[in-house]
């Protein structure tokens, strides 16, 4: 099976994010059986308030800020959020 690689939206998502995550995100891309997307890496506090708003999240105080999280999603010809993929 061919390794899975990171979509240029993928890549953009991961930019600002801590080295050590994103050598880690790669990783797992290497070693997933599934193909996956990074959908957001490094926030704004603004961004996190908007997502706060929208009830995407529960707290101003995410890693997401600082480049220590990152969100990922299936990709099995679209995003899939569903489990167990």
């Amino acid at each position: 099976m061919k390794p899975f690689r990171f979509s240029t939206r993928s890549l953009k998502a991961l930019e600002g994010v801590h080295p050590a995550l994103v050598a880690v995100a790669h990783r797992a891309l290497e070693l997933s059986p599934v193909d996956f997307v990074v959908t957001e890496g490094l926030r704004t506090l603004e961004r996190q308030k908007e997502l706060k708003l929208a009830g995407a999240t529960r707290t101003l105080n995410s890693r997401h800020i600082t480049g220590h999280a990152i969100d990922v999603a299936a990709w099995v010809g679209e995003i899939r959020w569903d489990w167990p993929l």
